[in-house]
């Protein structure tokens, strides 16, 4: 029970102090459609495409309040869900270690799936992550079966859980039984070709939006600004996804596949900061994998450098800029040293 009160603390703690230190901007990109769709009744005021995507909107009308305010609750209770789904993970990955565990609260809070959302909330992308990090929960315990339902009902969130679903179903894959992966990705999958057939238009012609956006969009600020921002998407974080990659059990290894290969391929529909998102169940547990064997003080100096960083890039927090590109340094550096020879002092024995 301690540890579920700490890991509420956290969450609820900095929640509500990125909250205080980041100015709101709903009424920005998609937000502003998804509010005024609200808004009109669910009956005009965003595309085909973002129609789509009706259960945040519906959980919003259903609320005795405006929709400005019904997103900012949605978003913060949806965060806050990711959250805890994302420690209990972590504690299904280390047994015996609850600590070192709820250190994945703070690591995901150094993510763009935290901070910029609290800015920008009306968006329902945090819907949905809270249903990807209940999909690679059940993942992680493989209950296969619930996996699948899960995400065939985030998909009513936001397609992209259909990723959450074919990176299960791959974790779930063994030659003698092919037919259990496909059971886990089937419902989410027919769930978003529904959801397309009832809803067509300007999202069905793929490829002329594909190249539209790589030409106009993706690299329209030069390819600097691009790179800049995928890297800005997990900081320090990415840098010990190589390093972990060898750690993890076979089936979050299967898993962890299909996601890499999405990380190439989803700056490719829409901004790369954003669209990584997606992948946080991943880089999160190759985090928490890389640094089992470090000190706590240093996975929480990691953990906190790096959401300096994200909160001030991503989130304009009102944080000097200074101590922000400070913490993102000395998150790079902790991660690059779990490379250094293991002849060197370990990290237990420098935070010693």
């Amino acid at each position: 029970m301690r540890w579920l009160l700490a890991a509420l603390g956290l969450t609820i703690g900095g929640l509500a102090l990125l909250v205080w230190l980041i100015p709101a901007a709903p009424m920005t990109g998609d937000g502003q459609y998804y509010i005024q769709f609200v808004r009109n009744g669910l009956q005009h005021g965003a595309s085909s495409w973002h129609e789509r995507r009706l259960l945040g909107p519906l959980i919003v009308r259903a609320l005795p309040m405006d929709a400005l305010d019904g997103f900012f609750l949605l978003t913060c209770v949806s965060l806050g869900v990711t959250s805890l789904l994302t420690w209990l993970a972590a504690r299904e990955l280390l047994p015996n270690d609850e600590a070192r565990a709820l250190t994945a609260i703070p690591l995901l809070f150094g993510t763009w799936v935290v901070a910029p959302n609290l800015r920008e909330f009306g968006l329902i992308d945090p819907l949905a992550w809270a249903f990807v990090a209940a999909v690679w929960l059940a993942t992680i315990r493989r209950q296969w079966w619930l996996a699948a339902i899960v995400a065939a009902a985030g998909v009513v969130a936001k397609e992209i859980v259909v990723l959450a679903a074919v990176a299960a179903a791959a974790a779930a894959f063994e030659s003698r039984k092919p037919w259990r992966a496909v059971g886990v990705a089937a419902p989410a999958v027919l769930v978003a070709l529904a959801l397309t057939v009832f809803f067509p238009g300007s999202g069905n012609d793929a490829a002329a939006y594909v190249f539209k956006w790589v030409q106009d969009g993706l690299f329209s600020n030069g390819v600097a600004r691009a790179v800049f921002l995928l890297f800005a998407s997990y900081g320090a974080l990415w840098l010990l996804l190589p390093r972990a990659w060898p750690l993890l059990p076979p089936p979050l290894a299967r898993a962890g596949v299909v996601y890499v290969i999405a990380a190439v391929a989803l700056p490719l529909v829409g901004s790369p900061e954003r669209m990584e998102e997606a992948l946080f169940p991943l880089v999160i547990t190759a985090a928490l994998l890389a640094t089992r064997s470090w000190s706590l003080l240093l996975v929480w100096a990691l953990a906190v450098g790096n959401a300096l960083f994200v909160a001030r890039v991503g989130g304009d927090a009102r944080i000097p800029t200074l101590l922000a590109w400070a913490g993102l340094a000395l998150a790079c550096a902790l991660a690059l040293y779990s490379y250094l020879p293991a002849w060197l002092p370990t990290r237990r024995q420098l935070a010693d």
